[in-house]
């Protein structure tokens, strides 16, 4: 029964709660391409996991690829119709054997080569296509869009993998079960590709994910349902590399560092209302004055300063933020030709200014996590709670409640008490979900994480529009911040009058994400 609430939750909320602008990625829709093929059929054979591939590949021949589709890669599935991948791989990697059936048997061309790689030493991509954290279908036959990567000589890996209804972590776990099965079938020499070089990308609840992703690596947090579904554990799922177009995370502090971004901008609140933006902004300064950001230039630790608004909206901290606001002023004048005018980071009004011209807020009060108690309807709301319907998740927003709003605590409590079947609590499924748990080592906000509890990616490219109140600008600046106090390689950028897409400075964002990759594997 329960499963079958969860089908009919899946249907419902995807289409209600996904993000708006998350169909910008180019990836491998369910349907097939109307691209020539040779192959016998586009439709989807699964195969399980303990099959051979060798001898079920298609190929298209109008783009020299051979793929394969319906891998399921989990012994014992949780949904099966998620939990399978595709994989599609360039022509001169492979020598190929047409069958009777129109299928191919193929073997490894160790001599081939695409664009300076070869079997050994390309690339492996995977989409993270997940807006609103929904579930990402499992491919059932060729896309023309993968030939972006595989003409550039790149693996596409396209891994299905469920979604917020079914509760976190599912999505990230499948995703990290792919990625075992994918090196598991390659040190037995079934696919090419170098499994060293493994890069994650995605935007908005899929930038949030491929953050996830490429910040868990080999979690011992995930152990427990990477075993339930059978994944192969015998194998690793950290990756090279991260791509993150706008990533809706760190929802542990979502909500305080959304007042204190945007707060205000509000108009017309209650004076409670008014007392609850504060407060949580005022939390959000908590957290900062703890958790130990450093500048990345100088070194200097970044704090917030108390202000007569009440916002926070002094100190190191709040310097940096308008540096940041600056920079993309600066390169947007740069290339367009443009003079539009910087802020004062000295000034306790700028980042107010800039906010009320370019970021208004677009959610409520408690903007991921309604604060009445009744209205649980984010995609934070649904994607925390053990059995897949909605719940409240921010505890430092509960602490808000208690004080200003008493009616609502028992609800929070409630919601917040909750453990899924594996005994974990909200909070600790949280972090395991919140990329800063594994990059800071904090035993105040991130108990259980830190620096040592996975193998985070070396390789990070973080891209944001800045014109958007989908999310805190603070969101991509302290991932970004969290990644750079463990010395890993970022490349960061807000941009300037853009919003919340696949935002670049110049330049095609898959083009732009291709040769970053290039630039990652020198």
């Amino acid at each position: 029964m329960k499963r079958i609430v969860n089908l009919i939750f899946l249907f419902i909320f995807t289409s209600l709660f996904a993000c708006t602008s998350d169909d910008d990625l180019a990836e491998i829709q369910q349907t097939s391409s109307s691209s020539k093929s040779n192959s016998s059929s586009s439709s989807t054979d699964i195969m399980p996991v303990t099959s051979d591939i060798s001898s079920q590949w298609k190929y298209d021949s109008s783009t020299d690829t051979y793929y394969i589709v319906g891998v399921v890669y989990c012994d014992n599935p949780a949904d099966e119709s998620y939990e399978q991948m595709g994989i599609y791989v360039p022509g001169a990697y492979m020598n190929g054997t047409r069958n009777s059936d129109g299928t191919y048997t193929c073997t490894i061309n160790s001599s081939g080569e695409q664009n300076g790689y070869n079997a050994s030493t390309a690339p492996i991509v995977i989409p993270v296509d997940t807006a609103g954290y929904k579930a990402m279908s499992a491919p059932t036959g060729f896309s023309s869009n993968v030939t972006s990567y595989t003409k550039k000589g790149f693996v596409y890996l396209h891994a299905g993998c469920r979604g917020k209804e079914s509760s976190a972590p599912s999505a990230v776990t499948d995703l990290k079960a792919a990625v075992r099965y994918f090196r598991f079938l390659a040190a037995a020499g079934k696919l090419p590709g170098c499994t060293d070089r493994i890069f994650s990308f995605g935007h908005s609840g899929g930038g949030a994910q491929s953050a996830i992703f490429g910040t868990t690596g080999n979690s011992s947090l995930y152990n427990a349902y990477l075993e339930d579904i059978g994944a192969k554990m015998e194998y690793k799922d950290d990756i090279m590399g991260s791509m993150c177009w706008c990533p809706i995370t760190n929802l542990d502090q979502a909500n305080g560092a959304y007042e204190w971004n945007m707060g205000q901008t509000r108009s017309g609140l209650s004076s409670t209302d008014q007392d609850i933006s504060k407060a949580l902004a005022g939390k959000f300064a908590e957290y900062i004055n703890a958790i130990g950001f450093k500048h990345p230039t100088t070194g200097a630790t970044l704090t917030l300063s108390a202000t007569d608004d009440g916002y926070y909206q002094s100190g190191s901290y709040y310097e940096y933020i308008i540096e940041v606001i600056n920079d993309a002023v600066a390169r947007y004048n740069e290339y367009n030709g443009a003079s539009v005018s910087t802020y004062d980071p000295s000034d306790a009004t700028s980042l107010s200014t800039f906010a009320k011209a370019y970021k208004n807020t677009t959610k409520g009060l408690g903007a991921f996590d309604a604060y009445d108690g009744e209205s649980r309807t984010s995609a934070g709301n649904l994607l925390f709670d053990p059995e897949g319907v909605w719940s409240h998740f921010d505890k430092y927003l509960a602490e808000v409640v208690a004080q200003y709003v008493p009616q609502y605590k028992s609800v929070f409590d409630a919601d917040l008490a909750q453990k899924d079947k594996y005994g974990n609590d909200l909070d600790t499924r949280l972090g395991m979900y919140t990329p800063l748990f594994y990059l800071m080592n904090n035993n105040f906000y991130y108990a259980k994480g830190g620096t040592s509890a996975s193998d985070v990616a070396p390789y990070w490219r973080i891209r944001t529009g800045i014109k958007q109140g989908d999310t805190s600008l603070c969101t991509e600046v302290n991932l970004a911040l969290g990644l750079f106090s463990c010395g890993k390689n970022v490349d960061f950028e807000t941009i300037w009058d853009q919003g919340h897409t696949q935002a670049e400075d110049t330049g095609d964002a898959t083009d732009n994400f291709i040769e970053w990759v290039k630039q990652c594997c020198q």
